[in-house]
């Protein structure tokens, strides 16, 4: 249901957990559809005019329990979504110029792109909005009311508080691990793994750890078929990400390096909670997402190997 229709108010409710939000939609598509039954009954005895009662044009967020067709060509998306959306890209937009600005100033990391011209930033760009709009539509951070979670600023949470400093603090503490020497030469690519191994292991520690969690709050908190849709869909994911693995297995033409960002990304992508860790989640994840796109450009994880 759109955020400015009848019972938006009921929605915009922090919910507790997954299962109690699902139960206050259900209740709020019967007594809709009650109400329509209602009025088709008064029109057909009379005691109503025809055009008096129009079933409202609100975009259902089920392709199941779906209220009524859309006759007209209304524009039927709230105007609350593009802000929620337009907030989300505006803070992807400035955590990348800061962490340009960090690079060019401080150089940190130390191997950042510190001469980025228009067309790589117009490229970094593209990918960055593109993939930043994907983000949000997994996370739900499209949505206001799950906007209004993240950035709620009354005591005591402060949520928005936490969610700002991490996400704005991450990428310039990620960057400064360059300046670690045991670290500075760690990378993941087709040669196998360089460096040392610590960040390896502290990586897939760290990601085990988010999947898991993330995959307990959605077997507890969703219907069955909330929980295969999470699930399936994030296997789809990261289906396509390990595609690129694949290709480069059955290519010997084409190097293969695993970009910081898409670990980002992944581990962002999964945090779709109200809960305090799914939140932590994505402000981290995505904080590592732009940061790899700023400081070292959104170069791709296959490409033909050069001659």
């Amino acid at each position: 249901m759109a955020p400015d229709t009848p019972g938006a108010t009921l929605l915009m409710m922090e919910p507790t957990d997954r299962m109690e939000r699902t139960d206050r939609m259900e209740l709020l598509a019967m007594c809709q559809q009650q109400a329509d039954q209602l009025a088709l009954v008064m029109q057909q005895l009379g005691l109503m005019d025809a055009t008096a009662w129009q079933p409202p044009q609100a975009r259902s967020t089920s392709i199941w329990q779906v209220r009524c067709a859309f006759r007209t060509p209304e524009h039927t998306v709230s105007g609350s979504q593009y802000f929620a959306l337009f907030i989300w890209v505006s803070l992807l937009v400035a955590q990348y110029f800061l962490v340009r600005e960090v690079c060019t100033a401080f150089h940190i990391p130390r191997d950042c792109r510190a001469n980025q011209g228009p067309v790589q930033i117009m490229g970094d760009m593209q990918y960055l909005l593109s993939m930043g709009v994907v983000l949000a539509t997994f996370t739900g951070m499209h949505w206001p009311d799950r906007l209004a979670y993240v950035f709620s600023f009354y005591t005591p949470y402060c949520r928005g508080v936490v969610f700002l400093l991490l996400f704005l603090g991450m990428a310039p503490a990620y960057g400064a691990l360059k300046e670690i020497p045991s670290l500075a030469t760690f990378t993941l690519s087709d040669t196998g793994i360089e460096g040392h191994h610590t960040p390896l292991i502290a990586s897939l520690v760290g990601a085990a750890v988010v999947v898991f969690l993330h995959i307990w709050l959605a077997f507890c908190h969703n219907p069955l078929k909330g929980f295969l849709a999470y699930l399936v869909s994030r296997l789809f994911l990261f289906a396509f990400f390990a595609a690129y693995w694949v290709i480069k297995c059955q290519r010997q033409d084409v190097v293969f390096h695993f970009h910081h960002y898409a670990w980002g990304f992944l581990m962002a992508s999964l945090a779709e909670f109200n809960h305090p860790m799914s939140t932590v989640s994505l402000a981290c994840g995505t904080a590592v997402f732009v940061q790899g796109i700023a400081a070292y450009g959104a170069d791709p994880i296959i490409a033909y190997a050069q001659a």
